[in-house]
C-alpha cells in the first residue's frame, strides 16, 4: 500500500521540528535543578512518531521509503544539541538518549511534552503538556501509551510551592517522582529560590 501525500507533506513538515511529533512511551526523565537555577534534563527511552503510527494503523504498513525517511531524521535529530543518541528502530519508533544542560532562566521544551521554564519574578516551573480529551483519543485509538517515570531533584535553597508528585522526598533525601502511566497524566512542580 502507498502512503499518502498527505502524510509525506506531514513527514516533511514535522522533519523540520521532529520532536514535536514524537510521542513518549517506555521512558525515564529526570530533571536536576542547581541552587542558582540552572538544571539538566535527561531521557532515556523510547518514542513513536505520531504521524506514522497513524498511517500504520491506516494502512497497515510503512513504505522502505518512509522508513529510509524516518532514520534519516533520527540521523539529523543525533546532531541537536544535547541529543546523545537518536536511533530509529522501525515502524516510527525511536530510541532516544539526552543529556540537556541549561543555564538559570534558559527554558526547555523537550518532545513537545517536557517543559521548564522561569517566569520574571524567578519561579520555575517543571510540566508536562496538557493533552486534550480529543488527542488523548486519537492517542489511544492508534494504540499508543506511556509507561515512564520523571524525578526532579532540587537544591537545598529550593522552596516547592506546588506539586502533585507522586512521591516525595523522605526526611529532606530523594527526589519528587512522578509515575506516568496514561498519556492525559501531568506531572506539575512549581519552585522558588531562597537567596
Amino acid at each position: 500500500m502507498k502512503i499518502s501525500a498527505g502524510f509525506r507533506y506531514s513527514i516533511a513538515a514535522c522533519a523540520l521540528m521532529l520532536t514535536g511529533c514524537l510521542v513518549p512511551e517506555k521512558f525515564a526523565a529526570s530533571v536536576d535543578v542547581q541552587s542558582d537555577g540552572g538544571y539538566t534534563f535527561r531521557y532515556s527511552g523510547t518514542a513513536v512518531h505520531a504521524l506514522a503510527a497513524a498511517e500504520i494503523k491506516k494502512a497497515g504498513r510503512l513504505t522502505e521509503k518512509d522508513q529510509v525517511g524516518l532514520k534519516a531524521e533520527a540521523e539529523k535529530l543525533s546532531g541537536h544539541p544535547g541529543f546523545r543518541k537518536a536511533t530509529y528502530k522501525g515502524d516510527g519508533r525511536y530510541e532516544l538518549e539526552i543529556n540537556s544542560p541549561k543555564k538559570p532562566g534558559q527554558p526547555l521544551d523537550m518532545l513537545n511534552i517536557f517543559s521548564v521554564r522561569t517566569d520574571k519574578d524567578g519561579v520555575m516551573t517543571i510540566a508536562s503538556k496538557e493533552i486534550k480529551d480529543k488527542e488523548k483519543r486519537e492517542l489511544e485509538q492508534l494504540g499508543i501509551t506511556v509507561n515512564g517515570t520523571l524525578e526532579v531533584n532540587l537544591p537545598k535553597n529550593a522552596e516547592v510551592i506546588s506539586h502533585n508528585a507522586t512521591s516525595t522526598p523522605t526526611l529532606g533525601f530523594g527526589s519528587y517522582a512522578w509515575k506516568i502511566g496514561r498519556v492525559d497524566q501531568r506531572p506539575q512542580m512549581t519552585v522558588r529560590f531562597k537567596s
